[in-house]
Parts: structure tokens; C-alpha cells; sequence
């Protein structure tokens, strides 16, 4: 009965998604000013180097974005050897594939807390949820994040279930790719791994090894940032992000253009810089200097607005500037669940469960992490999966202690 429901859950998943790419979705791969991803994906493909500037025909290594989302669009396009639209539609189709998987693995997460029943009910709403479905028709990390997330999440729970190598070498390895998807990921890791090992559920010898497998993972990304600028790091945009959060026009969804007479300073002071290979570095500390000041000369401003963010980030954005936000299709389901999962986090924490207070972590983590520099609508699919699982909770609550009776 199980296999039965699962399958049709994910055929369901599968072609609710190719319908919903058909009429919602990224229609450019070519062009450079569509957005960062393409532009690192053109330069891959022109002169062979990781780069995102190119001075003179001369392309400066970039260390501005995580490697994986765009060695995975150039991967697709040497493997199917497609142009244009027909590369397009493959790299779609293959996260439409990515997107169905996570419904499955949202259900595999499930069953650690609740029936085959309730778990494929939750599962159907993630599946349907339409922010999840529209996110896989756009080029964006966020179809990979939301896999090696779900990953992330299955193997804790097997790594302190059990502490055999298998889970050992799946979690290290789902834990490396979200650091090389998303580069503040590391900071929640590094928080997760940190307290279930104070919880002694981890041996020291085993942190070892997943340490090992990690920095044997993304050791090679690394090894060419030290030969390029003899420094060990895999991204350098902490300034940036940090200031398109944080500067005086910034919003919770941040802001960019810096073109503005309010950053006239900064402007100039940004194109005074040496075009050479450390001009995306040296880029980045001028935008770090900025913030840093913003946020002494005028913290109460910056203070009030993280917890903005940090509202509009587990529920919703009252004054969002994205194109169909205040869909009813999108901010129903999306404020149900939010309001829903509040409650649910009290009774979560009820079973004293490790695996529950992981998840805690997790979700107050991301939250935090994203609050100080901004949030965009896609990134609430980050936390997405815990609430929906904390609602689940509250309602099951309800229902054993109030519909039973």
C-alpha cells in the first residue's frame, strides 16, 4: 500500500511540476544580464575559466558565487553538447527530476516522526506548495540546495541513530555539497555538528572522518583558490551580501544598485580599484567597510529591520516588490503553515529527542543567518520542510487531544 500511494505521489510530483515549468520558467540562457548564473555559465563555456568579470579579454578568477550550481549548468551543457533553448529545457527537465526526488525524500524524513499516513500527507502539501513547483523552472542554486538540504537532514538522522560508515560517508559528503551550494551553510553545519557531538552522540573519532571527507570533497575548489590568491576560502562575498542587507536604501529583500547618489563614495571608491585578480576581494572589502559602518553609525535602523527579515522570513513579507507575491496560491498555503508551525514548536520539543532539537537548530540557524544580510521569496523553501513538519505536529496535537475525544 505504502509503494502504491509513494508511486503516485511522485508521478503526481513529477508532472504537476513539468506543467507548472511550462507556463512559469526562466525563457534565457544566453543572454549575460539575466542574472549571475548565466553569466559564470557563458564564461565557463567561452574561455574555460571560473569567472565572473572579464577585463580587456581577460577573465579575472571569481570567487563571488559557490562553485556547484554553476559546474552543474556547465556540466549538462558539455554532456548533452545542447545550445540555447534546447540546453535550457534540459537543465529544467533535470531539475523537475531533483524536484520530484525531494517530495520522496521529504517522506523519508517524515517517517521519523509521524505515520506512513501523516507523512504522505505532509509530503503531498510540500509537493504542492507552488513556490516549490515554480522554483523549478528558474536557473537558480535553490533546486540543488533544497536536495542536499533534505540529504542533510536524512543522514543526521541515520548518523546519530547509528554511527556506521555508510551514514558516516553520505552525510559528509550531503554536508560538502550545501557548502559549495550555499557558502554560509558551513556556519549551520559547524553549529549542528557541534552539539550533537557535546551530546555525545558522535565519537571524536568519527568527527574526524567526517572532517576528512569534507575537506577531501571541496579540496579542490579550494586548492585552486590558493593558487589563484594564496588564501584557503571558498567564497568572498560576505561584504556584499552583508551591505545589500544592511545599507541605507535596503529593504528585507536588500539593495543593489549602487549606482545611486546615496552611494556616490562608495561608488567611486569601488571603481578605483585595480583590475587584476584580486579585484572581486578587494571589491568585497569595500562593500564589508561599508556595512561595517552602516551598522555602527545607525544600528537601531539595522536592528529593527532584522527582525523584519526575521518575520518575513518564517512567515511572510508585508511589502515584498516581487512580481505575483501576494498570489492567493502562493501566500495561503504559505501563511497557514508559518502560523501553524509556531505552535508546533512547542509541542516538537515535547518527545526531548535529539533529532528534534537538531531540527530546532537547523530552522534557528537559517533564520538567523539569513535575517542579517536579507531574504528573498525563494529562500523561505529553505525552512519550508521543518515548518511544514512543525505544523504537522501542532495539528496532530489538536487532533489526538481534542477531535478524539
Amino acid at each position: 500500500t505504502e509503494i502504491y500511494y509513494i508511486s503516485w505521489l511522485i508521478l503526481a510530483s513529477f508532472l504537476l511540476r513539468l506543467a507548472g515549468t511550462y507556463f512559469f520558467r526562466d525563457t534565457d540562457l544566453q543572454s549575460f544580464n539575466v542574472n549571475e548564473w548565466n553569466i559564470l555559465l557563458q564564461n565557463l563555456i567561452k574561455y574555460k575559466s571560473y569567472s565572473f568579470y572579464v577585463f580587456d579579454n581577460i577573465p579575472i578568477p571569481s570567487v563571488y558565487m559557490p562553485p556547484i550550481y554553476p559546474f552543474f549548468l556547465y556540466i549538462v551543457k558539455v554532456i548533452t553538447t545542447f545550445e540555447g533553448i534546447y540546453l535550457l529545457y534540459t537543465i529544467i527537465i533535470i531539475q523537475v527530476i531533483l524536484s520530484t526526488y525531494s517530495v520522496y525524500l521529504f517522506y523519508q524524513l517524515n517517517k521519523n516522526f509521524f505515520s506512513n499516513k501523516i507523512s504522505l500527507i505532509n509530503s503531498i502539501v510540500f509537493s504542492i506548495v507552488p513556490l516549490n513547483i515554480y522554483a523549478c523552472g528558474q536557473i537558480s542554486s535553490i533546486n540543488l540546495q533544497i536536495v542536499f538540504s533534505l540529504l542533510f537532514l536524512k543522514f543526521l538522522i541515520l548518523l546519530i541513530t547509528s554511527e556506521k560508515l555508510s551514514n558516516t560517508i553520505f552525510f559528509s559528503i550531503a554536508s560538502a555539497l550545501l557548502i559549495l551550494t550555499r557558502g554560509e551553510f558551513i556556519l549551520i553545519f559547524l553549529c549542528i555538528l557541534f552539539f550533537v557531538f557535546l551530546k555525545k552522540k558522535i565519537k571524536f573519532t568519527n568527527l574526524v572522518k567526517i572532517m576528512i571527507i569534507i575537506s577531501i570533497v571541496v579540496s579542490p575548489y579550494m586548492v585552486r583558490n590558493y593558487i589563484h590568491f594564496n588564501e584557503i576560502f571558498i567564497v568572498k562575498s560576505l561584504g556584499y551580501n552583508l551591505w545589500k542587507g544592511n545599507n541605507e536604501l535596503a529593504n528585507v529583500e536588500g539593495y543593489t544598485d549602487f549606482e545611486k547618489i546615496e552611494f556616490k563614495k562608495l561608488k567611486n571608491n569601488i571603481d578605483n580599484l585595480e583590475k587584476n585578480k584580486h579585484y572581486e576581494i578587494n571589491r568585497d572589502n569595500v562593500f564589508l567597510d561599508e556595512a561595517i559602518g552602516n551598522l555602527k553609525n545607525n544600528f537601531p535602523k539595522y536592528f529593527t529591520l532584522f527582525f523584519k527579515k526575521f518575520f518575513s522570513y518564517y512567515f511572510i513579507d508585508i511589502n515584498s516588490s516581487y512580481p505575483n507575491y501576494y498570489n492567493f496560491f502562493h501566500i495561503f498555503p504559505i501563511i497557514l503553515i508559518s502560523i501553524l508551525s509556531a505552535p508546533g514548536l512547542l509541542f516538537f520539543y515535547k518527545n526531548n529527542k535529539l533529532e528534534n532539537e537538531c531540527f530546532g537548530i537547523y530552522l534557528f540557524s537559517n533564520l538567523i543567518i539569513f535575517s542579517i544580510f536579507f531574504i528573498l521569496p525563494r529562500y523561505k523553501l529553505v525552512i519550508l520542510p521543518i515548518q511544514i513538519i512543525l505544523a504537522a505536529y501542532f495539528i496532530n496535537y489538536i487532533m489526538k487531544r481534542y477531535v478524539s475525544k
